[in-house]
């Protein structure tokens, strides 16, 4: 026999989807560590491509720093949409 399921499904509701998964501290870190390895990276690919060392330089630089565009532009959309609502009751 098959045991019956009550009507109710239980759902345990998560603490809050907004949370953070990595503490601040460690995602600059890791943010700093990608764009720094991303950007020597470039650079080192476009002088051993034949580029000129300053050429290299500049776009090492420019991704790196995308990277960082991304960050902080993408923090930037979501504090857009994460407005507190107010209290009715007040």
């Amino acid at each position: 026999m098959a045991k019956k399921k009550s009507g109710k499904a239980q759902t345990k509701e998560p603490e809050s989807l907004r949370t953070p998964w990595i503490p601040k501290d460690t995602g600059y870190t890791a943010i700093t560590v990608v764009s720094i390895g991303l950007a020597g990276w470039v650079a080192w690919q476009n002088v051993r491509g034949g580029g000129q060392l300053w050429q290299g330089i500049l776009w090492g630089l420019v991704f790196g720093a995308s990277i960082w565009l991304v960050f902080f532009g993408m923090n930037y959309f979501h504090s857009l949409f994460d407005k507190k609502k107010p209290d009715k009751d007040k």
